[in-house]
């Protein structure tokens, strides 16, 4: 394993126990999901190639949690990010951030948004039987991922998407579509779906029986909740999940920094190589040529960034 990924992973499980603190104290429950239920079975922490966490919780605990962060999350430390607090956040999901690092992924390079390693936070939907209601709980889905990111891979879907999206305006599909999508509770419904992630949204569907009660099981250090039966979980996700995935495979699925610093804020890490943030009205766009984290080591690293900056 890579040395920057270990220590990136066990920043990342810093955050997830600040999560699992605030659950507990405030009755709250949640799941790891996706590659983060894969790492626990298999390999009773990350798995080992990986580098991001993913949580789900219901849509009402998913709320509660936000009013309860909102309360005693230590803002000095964390930033709880979501559309509803930050302007150019481009995801319908929260992220934990922890601000006093950096972590810049390619696809948000040219974001003015707040940069740190973080954890996804994912809401959990109930989902109509109703075949109607399922496929308008489908296409909101769709419109709601398609305005932040390419996940339309059929050349004239994605060419109408774009189309309606010039025509309503970004912000209105993403306002009215992200309200369709969490409008059915998991109380009500059998079959749940975590409903902003990119990937296809009959492998999203899941049901209650399935997620059933959270049950802890060893993470690294700590114990932390999965699916009751996470045996069905994983087979509907991965297959023969218990089976290590090729080379390439596991080449396909990494999630390499853009730019990576685990001990100062983004403005810190600006100062460190001469420069300060100078995000405004007028200044939109700037590069600076600081490497490619995917081929140079991390104490080399002269990586282009993106952003409005100045030289101090």
């Amino acid at each position: 394993m890579n040395d920057y990924k270990r220590k990136l992973q066990l920043k990342i499980l810093e955050i997830v126990k600040v999560i699992d603190k605030i659950c507990i104290d405030n009755n709250i429950e949640y799941y790891l999901i996706y590659g983060s239920v894969l790492g626990a079975v298999r390999h009773k922490g990350f798995i080992p190639w990986d580098d991001d966490f993913d949580i789900g919780m219901t849509y009402e605990n998913y709320i509660k949690f936000q009013e309860v962060c909102d309360e005693q999350l230590d803002t000095k430390k964390y930033f709880l990010q979501r559309p509803e607090n930050e302007l150019n956040y481009y995801l319908s999901f929260m992220k934990l951030r922890d601000i006093n690092t950096t972590l810049i992924e390619v696809g948000n390079k040219d974001k003015d948004i707040t940069y740190g390693v973080y954890v996804d936070i994912f809401p959990l939907v109930g989902v109509p039987k109703n075949r109607i209601k399922r496929k308008i709980l489908e296409i909101n889905r769709a419109f709601a991922l398609s305005a932040n990111i390419n996940v339309i891979n059929n050349k004239f879907l994605h060419f109408v998407f774009v189309i309606i999206l010039k025509l309503v305006g970004k912000k209105n599909i993403l306002k009215i579509c992200r309200k369709e999508c969490v409008k059915y509770s998991c109380n009500d419904y059998n079959d749940w779906c975590s409903i902003f992630d990119g990937d296809n949204f009959n492998l999203n569907l899941t049901t209650r029986d399935v997620m059933g009660k959270p049950t802890r099981v060893e993470f690294e250090n700590i114990k932390l909740p999965i699916p009751e039966k996470s045996d069905l979980y994983l087979r509907h996700i991965y297959g023969d999940y218990m089976k290590i995935p090729s080379a390439e495979q596991i080449k396909a699925k990494e999630h390499t920094p853009y730019v990576l610093d685990l001990e100062h804020s983004y403005d810190e890490y600006l100062k460190l190589n001469g420069y300060a943030n100078d995000m405004n009205s007028q200044r939109l766009h700037h590069e600076i040529y600081l490497s490619d984290a995917r081929k140079v080591a991390p104490e080399k690293w002269k990586t282009v960034i993106r952003h409005p900056i100045r030289k101090i």
